[in-house]
């Protein structure tokens, strides 16, 4: 009797990896494994942006109190204009940090004038305070998913993040899948004398499904010898896995 390691590693010491590839659109990728190794093109962030809402100011021109007359209104998606010294810039999550500002004071810690043209500061901000850094996420140049990568939602998303809109992939494993037992039937038939339904065969399709496999079910073979080896010959055919379920021990029957 083999162990289930044991089985696992003779199994494995024979197999062929699948060499083919497809190209599929990122979208269409849920649940394949990546073929190449990706590398990030862009940083992200691209360039350094304020993670809250609040106003972008020199930290060395604050103090408690002070007062700064707001030159710019900066939102996400908006090229900043370098903030004149003395002044502070009303900024938005996401939006870039304009050039001489080091920090940002978010909104709850100042008070904003009704007119929107000062702002009063109340607690100063440290130097690089509520600035998220370009690169900090992802830098360019360094692998962003490596080959094997089965690739799900946090995965595509982190692709997507760089601008890949297309993604190499392994094509799917193609399996043929086939159950022996004269004693099966398949639920919605009545069972006769002996018989039993064959779960399996959800089991292991929905399971073959889940793994992003193409799946050939041949249904159930006889127990018959001629039968099987016909069986089997024909779902080698095209393949890249044959799997079996049947046989029980080494009785007459398990041929």
């Amino acid at each position: 009797m083999l162990s289930v390691q044991e089985a696992l590693d003779l199994i494995l010491a024979r197999a062929h990896p699948v060499t083919q590839t497809d190209t599929v659109n990122t979208l269409a990728a849920a649940g394949r494994v990546l073929a190449t190794t990706q590398y990030a093109t862009i940083d992200v962030p691209r360039a350094d942006n304020a993670a809250m809402d609040g106003y972008a100011v020199r930290s060395a021109e604050c103090r408690p109190g002070a007062v700064l007359p707001v030159s710019q209104r900066i939102a996400a998606g908006q090229a900043p204009e370098p903030l004149a010294p003395g002044s502070a810039a009303r900024i938005f999550t996401g939006a870039g940090i304009p050039a001489g500002a080091d920090a940002v004071v978010m909104q709850e810690r100042c008070h904003g004038a009704d007119d929107g043209r000062t702002v009063t500061i109340v607690r100063p901000p440290a130097p690089g305070e509520h600035i998220r850094r370009a690169g900090e996420d992802i830098r360019a140049g360094t692998p962003l998913l490596e080959a094997g990568t089965r690739l799900r939602a946090p995965e595509l998303a982190y692709a997507a993040s760089n601008g890949l809109a297309f993604l190499p992939v392994t094509r799917r494993l193609r399996v043929a899948l086939l159950f022996t037992g004269d004693e099966l039937v398949m639920p919605g038939a009545a069972l006769g004398p002996g018989q039993i339904y064959n779960a399996n065969r959800y089991a292991l399709g929905s399971a073959l499904c889940a793994l992003g496999c193409e799946t050939s079910d041949f249904g159930i073979v006889p127990d018959r010898l001629d039968a099987t080896r016909a069986m089997l010959r024909d779902a080698a055919a095209g393949h890249d896995l044959v799997l079996t379920c049947g046989g029980a021990s080494v009785g007459d029957a398990d041929t």
